[in-house]
């Protein structure tokens, strides 16, 4: 999983699955701002948040947890510095 930010665009990336390994082939909003990119066996890929500094404060925009089923758990804590 990667997460990428564009502050210019004010929008987060997250991948769930490596854009080398799987072609997206349509993209969907699920939401106002939210857009899922999926494959065409219906894989979701990855989600798309835009504007994210007015969905979200600058402390809650860079935490977040992984999870790992079914033994493993991990969590990932990713500060923003200012």
């Amino acid at each position: 999983m990667k997460v990428e930010y564009d502050r210019h665009a004010d929008a987060l990336y997250l991948y769930l699955v490596s854009p080398k390994k799987k072609k997206v082939w349509k993209s969907q909003e699920i939401k106002p701002g939210i857009i899922i990119d999926i494959d065409k066996d219906h894989t979701i890929l990855g989600i798309e948040l835009l504007d994210v500094s007015r969905r979200y404060k600058p402390c809650d925009l860079f935490e977040f947890s992984v999870r790992q089923e079914p033994a493993i758990a991990a969590k990932t804590v990713i500060r923003q510095r200012v």
